[in-house]
């Protein structure tokens, strides 16, 4: 009994005291000059391609970040199959995506980039080797190999010879 009567008299004080609780005080905002306004951060301007090397006729996927005018991409590495475009239902208007294909070109290093507002970015691009590697389903010519066909059935025996 005396167990719940400290029990009750300690929840009686505890919401009596919740309003006094509740209180906050707040202080208004400081007064700023003109001069002193706060401007937000400037967004990110990137560049990135989904493959940074590969072989000709691969194709590499671009995203871009870009809240000012964005000029076409320009490369001589890739064919650009969908220029760089923001998305057609309007989220995130800064974000701009393009497909492009790996051109025929020697194998090197090159330049990728595009203009945010006038200032380039530029992210590189490594065309690989051209793939000596036989197409799919072709067979491997190596020189100095001879290549047998089998004809007929495999030949695997009469089962005479089976414990």
């Amino acid at each position: 009994m005396r167990t719940t009567a400290i029990a009750a008299g300690f929840f009686a004080t505890l919401v009596a005291a919740t309003p006094a609780f509740a209180q906050t005080t707040t202080t208004p905002p400081e007064e700023t000059s003109s001069a002193e306004e706060t401007t937000s951060a400037p967004m990110p301007v990137w560049l990135k391609l989904s493959a940074y090397s590969g072989h000709a006729g691969e194709q590499v996927s671009v995203a871009a970040a870009c809240d000012a005018e964005a000029s076409p991409l320009t490369t001589r590495a890739l064919r650009v199959t969908q220029p760089l475009a923001a998305n057609a239902e309007g989220h995130q208007p800064w974000a701009l995506f393009a497909e492009t294909v790996i051109r025929d070109v020697p194998e090197g290093s090159y330049p990728v980039s595009f203009h945010c507002g006038g200032e380039p970015v530029t992210v590189y691009f490594t065309v690989l080797e051209r793939d000596s590697s036989p197409a799919p389903g072709k067979a491997d010519q190596s020189p100095g190999q001879t290549r047998v066909v089998p004809r007929g059935a495999p030949q695997t025996g009469d089962g005479s010879l089976a414990p």
